[in-house]
């Protein structure tokens, strides 16, 4: 204790040490590139109608490489000084420090050096008898990167596209030749791409990618039991790590030199990230949006007179371009290398040369700034209700109600280069999209209920607990998704585009689970 309050400092250190060994794999035989090399791996193929050539045998993925081991180093430490100023504020000022080092078959030394994150929390009690509290919070919070970056990034990711004449994948169709698809009548005459020939070039300015988070509110206990609060927060994105491809994505099917081969960057991409720009035109990638707001209500009693009560309703918002290290569009798992950052978003000559020319569906600039809205984890209103009663201490019956608005709904086309569908928004986010129930922007709410009873049965100075539980009580049958894909792959329309309770993403049916009970006994001795 001093004149100017008491300090407790803490201090903590991590250090952790992986190793992680990515298997790739496709069924099928291996085959001879059109460059000479032969695959590890056998192939993804599409048998595409040709107005020229009669039919195309399109491999739309392969892989030249099959294993990558990796290493990861990882270490962090922080101090933090909780100070109490008499005897109703505290003051919790401190400072993180994160280092991580990966290591892939290519590149052994990728370190991510000089991750300061200061956060600081400041709580008051107005009522000087610890009966309520203002609190204030900020602070700065790194994303470590998973293995899965060294082992697509600092390894050989060799993935091709190729087109050949015949079935056995023998004969490739040259680059050069012109061939036009009888479904879109595309013409291309680009016939192999090989990306992640090599590992990523790597900006030696890259950082991880970090968010700020601000948090204030109140709490107050009423009585002896109520407690009720509020708080607002806001998160955002600063910094996001990235792969990138210096070509917009046309450059491929022009036949732009380097364009079909190009490495990626793995950088922190946005505005000044280097472009090249051909064919023409002012195409840049742009900066990640991702801009979280919420205001929550809390009303809390504890178990007295024989009831309790947990309850709460948040308002928030969640909009931007930029999802974070899983992209819900297109189901991909990637931290830190995903599709959404390959290419430069704000990219006039998507529709002005892609569109007419090639057949390219949507808009890529509805991936960047142009497209911010609603982001797939946006659900504007979350209320939870759980109360429970007692009987003399041994018969406890339960009821839990959750209510929450829907998912926002954007129409998706498939990208032109990897083929995979759910890239490439038809409209900005959140604009919807005709349903097989009617046109919908969002999911509908989902409203479960939940039960329990329990019977505490004593048994000397013993307790004998029987229980069973019901979810989703009345068996609401709510759709949980409309399958976004307006094709299945570049060209290709899906013909469940709008279905209900289906996704591109996730096997079987995508509905609220249906009811269920479980029974249950413990024993407590």
């Amino acid at each position: 204790m001093t004149g100017h309050g008491e300090h407790q400092i803490r201090y903590g250190f991590d250090y952790e040490n992986l190793d992680f060994n990515q298997l790739q794999q496709y069924s099928g035989p291996t085959f001879t590139a059109p460059n000479g090399q032969q695959t590890a791996t056998g192939a993804v193929v599409d048998i595409v109608p040709d107005t020229v050539v009669g039919q195309i045998y399109h491999v739309n993925r392969a892989s030249l490489t099959a294993t990558r081991p990796t290493t990861q180093h990882y270490g962090a430490l922080f101090v933090e000084d909780e100070w109490k100023v008499g005897n109703s504020l505290t003051i919790r000022p401190g400072v993180r420090y994160e280092q991580e080092t990966l290591a892939g078959s290519l590149v052994k030394d990728f370190s991510l050096k000089n991750n300061w994150a200061p956060r600081v929390g400041v709580v008051w009690d107005p009522s000087h008898s610890g009966t309520g509290k203002v609190f204030a919070n900020y602070g700065r919070y790194y994303a470590r990167v998973p293995s899965d970056l060294a082992a697509r990034a600092l390894s050989s990711d060799a993935s091709i596209t190729a087109d050949y004449f015949d079935s056995n994948l023998t004969r490739p169709v040259p680059d050069g030749v012109p061939t036009i698809n009888a479904t879109t009548g595309a013409m291309t005459t680009t016939h192999f791409t090989l990306l992640g020939g090599n590992a990523d070039d790597i900006d030696p300015n890259a950082k991880l990618s970090y968010y700020h988070e601000w948090v204030v509110g109140t709490e107050y206990t009423l009585g002896h039991a109520l407690n009720v609060g509020m708080r607002y927060v806001r998160r955002n994105i600063g910094r996001v790590l990235e792969d990138v491809q210096p070509y917009p994505l046309v450059a491929a099917d022009l036949g732009v030199p380097g364009a079909a081969t190009a490495n990626y960057l793995l950088t922190n991409p946005g505005p000044r990230t280097p472009v090249v720009q051909d064919p023409g035109g002012t195409v840049a990638f742009e900066s990640p949006v991702h801009d979280y707001q919420a205001v929550e209500f809390t009303a809390n009693k504890r178990l007295t007179n024989t009831w309790s009560l947990i309850s709460s309703y948040r308002w928030s918002r969640l909009t931007g371009n930029f999802e974070g290290f899983f992209r819900n569009d297109n189901g991909q798992s990637d931290p830190g290398i995903s599709s959404l950052y390959d290419y430069p978003t704000n990219d006039p000559t998507y529709t002005s040369i892609g569109a007419p020319q090639f057949g390219y569906s949507g808009d890529v600039r509805f991936l960047g700034t142009a497209g911010n809205g609603p982001l797939p984890l946006d659900r504007t209103h979350d209320v939870k209700l759980y109360g429970t009663y007692t009987f003399d201490g041994r018969v406890n019956l339960s009821i839990g109600l959750e209510l929450e608005s829907g998912a926002p709904l954007t129409a998706f086309a498939a990208h032109p280069v990897y083929d995979t569908g759910g890239e490439i928004p038809l409209t900005v986010r959140g604009a919807g999209f005709e349903t097989s129930d009617g046109f919908r922007s969002r999911t509908p709410w989902t409203k479960p209920v939940n039960a329990q009873a329990s019977y505490n049965l004593r048994l000397g100075g013993r307790h004998l607990v029987l229980s069973v539980d019901a979810f989703n009580l009345f068996n609401t049958q709510t759709v949980l998704e409309y399958d976004s894909f307006a094709e299945l792959q570049f060209g290709i329309p899906n013909p469940d585009f709008g279905a209900a309770g289906v996704s591109g993403n996730v096997a079987g049916q995508q509905f609220l689970t249906p009811r269920q009970f479980r029974v249950g006994a413990r024993f407590d001795f």
